[in-house]
């Protein structure tokens, strides 16, 4: 009986001819600092991935910087105030807010609290995450598996109803939204299939999402923070972890890179951290002639 699948998938990890495991010159968030006076929020900003973009971003020398997470701070915010002084920034107004994804009432609230303030919101990351011990379908557990889809998609989905007016009501705004996501959602594996199910729906969701908010002018992309080990890469075999090498600053400084102008020929694609961003923006006309870094159906 034949193998499934037939063969590897193409999951793009290779794009560019140099592949990063760490933050280089190019995309430096404290020698390109590009976010003066900028307001983002990020989801899961507490820790790990989160973190070393509000970091970046305070390097960069945004003025607000909130944060939603729904299981405490720690120095995070002493963080990002040090990260800003060493930067020889103005310290940023930090917003620390309890927030559960997964719950409208409370996203509803979160978005009220940035409103309070802040004036303007200029970038909402939407970093929170969620994996489910790596087990068969007919072995997992269904309310574990569901949980995946209750953080990475409904999450997203919560932050978007709630924080996109913030972001096109922002006039002279970037209103760009940044949807983390993940190689797995390329990859087809055993015991994998929540995430990798939730991780395929954020980018088609970040399409419909832009088919009906572009027109107000916002802008969504969905990005690979590269394989970093964290609290959520801790529950994948442990057979992979070795595989997960690369710094969160890499991802930190990325985002505030692709961030620093709206490039609108990003609009709906995948992209990852570990590509060679001088050579990405070399390769925007291939990108936009092929509509590349979109799931579509091959025919």
């Amino acid at each position: 009986m034949p193998s499934y699948p037939p063969m590897t998938p193409e999951n793009g990890s290779n794009f560019t001819r140099i592949i990063h495991t760490d933050t280089y010159p190019f995309i430096d968030s404290l020698t390109n600092p590009s976010h003066d006076g900028r307001a983002v929020f990020i989801t899961g900003g507490n820790r790990g991935i989160g973190r070393a973009i509000a970091i970046s971003f305070a390097r960069a020398g945004a003025s607000f910087i909130g944060l939603g997470c729904p299981d405490g701070f720690g120095n995070v915010k002493f963080d990002i105030e040090n990260a800003a002084n060493e930067a020889g920034k103005s310290f940023p107004k930090v917003l620390c807010l309890n927030l559960d994804v997964t719950s409208g009432k409370s996203v509803e609230e979160a978005a009220l609290e940035v409103q309070k303030h802040s004036s303007r919101l200029d970038v909402l990351v939407n970093n929170a995450g969620f994996m489910t011990p790596a087990l068969p379908v007919i072995e997992a557990d269904e309310d574990n598996w569901w949980k995946t889809f209750e953080v990475n998609l409904k999450g997203i989905f919560l932050m978007s109803k709630s924080f996109t007016p913030l972001l096109t009501a922002t006039v002279d705004g970037l209103k760009t939204m940044v949807n983390i996501n993940s190689v797995a959602a390329h990859n087809i594996r055993p015991e994998a299939s929540a995430y990798g199910t939730s991780k395929w729906a954020v980018l088609k969701f970040t399409e419909f999402l832009l088919v009906e908010q572009a027109k107000k002018g916002l802008l969504a992309f969905s990005v690979h923070p590269g394989g970093i080990m964290t609290q959520l890469a801790e529950a994948m075999p442990k057979e992979t972890h070795a595989g997960f090498t690369d710094k969160p600053e890499l991802t930190g400084d990325t985002i505030v890179f692709l961030t620093q102008e709206r490039r609108e020929w990003l609009a709906g694609r995948y992209l990852s951290c570990t590509w060679d961003m001088q050579e990405l923006l070399e390769r925007e006309d291939e990108i936009t002639k092929g509509d590349k870094f979109k799931v579509r159906l091959v025919l």
